[in-house]
This record gives structure tokens, C-alpha cells and sequence, in this order.
């Protein structure tokens, strides 16, 4: 035998093994628009180029091994060192919708899911954009908006295409959308929504953001009265603000508890009062309420309010808790006594002016014990006085 023979086969045999040493297993396949997507593509517009389109390797729990970028073509290839269960993921521009996401595969010895291709169709971009409501005041969040408002995005035939409700932002979204031309809607059962621009929508080969064409003129703020549980009628309320500065209701202010009242309501027979298409902003509620000849109490005597992006129902209740009387301590002359202390029922509640007058707040109807005193003065009691409301 040739003696060179030998050493031949062992130099094939090394050259072998360092090929199949060096041979890398990987996982590999296409990215490539849908064909939905694919029609929408105009004529004048140029040929999508994949290579912004990455494609990574993960394990089982998201962490990243490998990735590549996608070839014009949008092939891919990536190299694979390790054997095991992993995840292919595919990542492009945020906004774009993609079938599959994510791919599993499993690398052994017959490859990467056996040396299978495996592709990625992208199907479809955002439409997205916002809804603003109004704002009164620098209370108002910049970042607010109205919520659950719903949006739904329309053909160029009126046929619904996706629909959304608003984020608590004012924000809404529409995913895997084709180009094309299409109409908005905007819709809630208790707002006045506006629209302050056109609601077409001329999306091209890209994602789009929406010019904010819908407006919410305001929000309702909603509160009730009652005494002792029972809803009363005929309670004013005016409202005021250091933050809002013109609200769309300017009507009778002139009865109102203090000047600088934005706005009036009044309570119905069931308690309950309104504001009605308020802008966002800090308000105070004061109530008013009086007879013919009385001035009743209600408490709390104002209330601060923070209306947002919403309608608002004040959870606190007013309450009528009673009237205010006022009386006059003279002396046997008519002239009215400065300094006299008012006592009711045992209880100091008044000192009159220097005219003599008194007031008493927080009265009920019902009977009371009423005297005046004051040093080197004597006066007249009233026992089981009446006192009504008027």
C-alpha cells in the first residue's frame, strides 16, 4: 500500500470533523407585507425596504440571545449556538401589527424547528389621536382628556372599520388599519361632542396621528340637598372659582351670597341640583336658602369642588340644619341694650349689638326658654317660646 495513503485518509478524516465543527445552526425565514397590505401600496409610492425590521431570538422568558436586522428583501438569518426551547420575535416601528408575533422554536440536532422557514406578515399601522375637552382652569390636568368616549373609524362607504373607547387621557387607537381613505365618529350618551375640523382620515403607507377634531363643550357637576334625609326644594346654589374664570351660564346672580358668582341652580323637588357643561376646573359651591322672611342653614357652608375630564356627582350631601332668627333686647324705653347676653334653653347663643340686636343661628322649629341678661338689668323671660320658620 502506498505509505502516503494513510496519512491522506487522516488529512480528509481532520478536515471533516473542522467542517462540522464549524458548521453554525440558525433560524431563518421572511418578513413580508400581507397581501390586504400589499394592494394598499400605491403605485407612486417606492418599494417597502425591510432592513428597519429586526428579528430576535429570546428564551422562553423574553431574554434576548441573539438578533439581526431584516435584508431589504426582508430575509433574515440568525445564528444559533445553543440548543434548547427558544422564542423568534419579530420588532418593527411601533404601531405596526404583526401575524405571528412571536414564533416557538425548538434547536436540536435536526436545526431550528428543523430547518423550517419561519415568516412574518406585516398586516396593518395606528391610526391614533385624542379628544379634548374643555378646560377652565390651570387645575386642569394638560395630559387629561374626556374618558369613554367612542371613537370608531369608518370606510369610505360608512361601513365601520374598528371602534374605541377614549383612555383616561382622551386618547384612543386603532390597530392593523390599511391604507386608504377613511371618516371618524365620535359618540357618547352624555357628553356634547363637537367637531371642530374635518374626521377624514387619508392614511398612508405609515402610521398617522389625527389632528384633534372633537371637542367636549363641558361637564355636568351634579349635588343634592335634603334635611333630616328628606330632599328639599327651593335651595339656591352659586358657584365660584379663583381657577376658572367663564363658565357658559351667567344667569340670576343676582341674589347671590357674595359678588363674583359664575353660575346658579337650584334644587328640585327631589333635592337634586345641577351645573351643567362646566369646564375643568376648581369651583365652590355656597348654598342659599330662605324663606320669605327667614334665612335657613345649611351646612357645609361652602364646598370645594376639582371637576376633571368628567361628568361629577358630589358624593357630600347639603344640609338644611336649621334657620336663623333674629330678636332685639330693648329697655323699658324702646332703646335698644348694647353687651346683653342672649341665653336659650340654659345656653349662651347670642350677645347683642351695639343697637341691641341679636341673631341666633341653627334654630328648629319647636319651642325654647329665651332670656337676656346683663348686669343691673332685668328683663322678661320667654318660657316655651315658639319659634317657626317664616
Amino acid at each position: 500500500m502506498d505509505p502516503l495513503l494513510p496519512v491522506l485518509l487522516l488529512l480528509l478524516s481532520l478536515a471533516a470533523f473542522s467542517a462540522a465543527s464549524d458548521e453554525i445552526d440558525g433560524c431563518g425565514g421572511f418578513v413580508e407585507a400581507s397581501s390586504g397590505l400589499a394592494k394598499s401600496k400605491r403605485a407612486s409610492e417606492s418599494k417597502f425596504d425591510y432592513s428597519d425590521i429586526t428579528v430576535e431570538l429570546c428564551t422562553v422568558d423574553g431574554l434576548v440571545k441573539e438578533s439581526t436586522q431584516c435584508a431589504p428583501n426582508g430575509y433574515y438569518f440568525i445564528p444559533v449556538y445553543d440548543k434548547g426551547s427558544f422564542i423568534v420575535r419579530v420588532k418593527g416601528p411601533k404601531g405596526w401589527s404583526w401575524k405571528p408575533e412571536t414564533v416557538p422554536v425548538v434547536i436540536d440536532q435536526n436545526g431550528c424547528n428543523g430547518n423550517a422557514d419561519m415568516n412574518f406578515q406585516f398586516t396593518g399601522f395606528t391610526v391614533s389621536g385624542k379628544i379634548v375637552g374643555a378646560v377652565g382652569g390651570k387645575s386642569c390636568s394638560k395630559d387629561g382628556g374626556p374618558s369613554g368616549v367612542k371613537v370608531e373609524l369608518l370606510s369610505d362607504l360608512d361601513e365601520l372599520v374598528a371602534s374605541a373607547l377614549t383612555s383616561s387621557t382622551g386618547g384612543y387607537a386603532f390597530v392593523n388599519i390599511i391604507p386608504g381613505l377613511y371618516r371618524l365618529r365620535a359618540s357618547h350618551p352624555d357628553y356634547e361632542i363637537e367637531m371642530t375640523g374635518s374626521s377624514e382620515v387619508d392614511l398612508r403607507f405609515g402610521n398617522a396621528v389625527v389632528d384633534d377634531v372633537f371637542f367636549v363643550s363641558g361637564y355636568n357637576i351634579h349635588g343634592s340637598v335634603v334635611a333630616q334625609g328628606n330632599p328639599i326644594l327651593g335651595v339656591h346654589l352659586y358657584l365660584y372659582s379663583n381657577d376658572v374664570k367663564e363658565v357658559p351660564c351667567s344667569q340670576g346672580l343676582t341674589d347671590a351670597p357674595r359678588e363674583g358668582a359664575l353660575c346658579h341652580a337650584v334644587s328640585g323637588v327631589d333635592g337634586k341640583f345641577s351645573f351643567r357643561s362646566m369646564p375643568c376646573g376648581s369651583y365652590d359651591l355656597l348654598p342659599y336658602y330662605r324663606g320669605e322672611n327667614t334665612v335657613f342653614d345649611v351646612s357645609p357652608s361652602s364646598l370645594h369642588v376639582s371637576l376633571e375630564h368628567s361628568h361629577m356627582t358630589i358624593p357630600q350631601k347639603f344640609q338644611v340644619t336649621g334657620f336663623s332668627v333674629g330678636g332685639h333686647v330693648v329697655d323699658g324705653y324702646g332703646a335698644g341694650i348694647e353687651g346683653a347676653k342672649v341665653i336659650v334653653d340654659g345656653q349662651l347663643r347670642a350677645v347683642t349689638d351695639n343697637l341691641g340686636y341679636y341673631r341666633l343661628d341653627q334654630v328648629t322649629s319647636k319651642k325654647y326658654d329665651i332670656v337676656a341678661e346683663k348686669d343691673h338689668y332685668k328683663f322678661n323671660r320667654l318660657e316655651n317660646f315658639m319659634v317657626k320658620s317664616a
